[in-house]
């Protein structure tokens, strides 16, 4: 049996990364700043950090991460980086592994899905999902 090649559809996921930027704008302040902190509580043992960890005049990017210390073994993590001009907003880090590339061949070394870009892409939207439905914004900081 001969399997087909993954060929990505940059109309689709283009759609995707500006569904994912109108998502996360709403829970960003209105005037990032460099360190800043917000909250997001899921419920009382998920509590997810976002960290502004650059201001630039045409992107931010900002650090999604579960802060709650009951999740020792697996600590979810990943940065996005908003593209203010295009209204875009794209994973550029998940745990350990940075900027994804459109096609992995398959298998190869990392064991990276022949759409990971993509699939990386869909959690940060599943995750967006569930913050319009049960996420409740907590307070903010400025990190020193």
């Amino acid at each position: 049996m001969h399997k087909s090649i993954y060929v990505p559809q940059l109309p689709d996921f283009l759609s995707l990364c500006e569904r994912n930027y109108a998502a996360l704008l709403p829970l960003l302040p209105e005037t990032p700043q460099l360190g800043q902190q917000l909250f997001i509580a899921l419920g009382e043992q998920d509590i997810y950090c976002l960290t502004v960890l650059e201001v630039a005049r045409f992107t931010t990017r900002v650090k999604i991460e579960l802060s709650s210390a009951d999740h020792v073994y697996f600590q979810p993590s990943f940065d996005v980086q908003l593209y203010h001009d295009a209204r875009l907003a794209e994973v550029v880090r998940a745990q350990q592994q940075w900027r994804f590339i459109g096609v992995y061949p398959y298998p190869n070394a990392t064991m990276s899905q022949p759409d990971e870009k993509r699939q990386i892409n869909m959690l940060l939207r599943d995750w967006l999902n569930l913050c319009a439905r049960r996420g409740t914004r907590q307070h903010s900081a400025v990190s020193g």
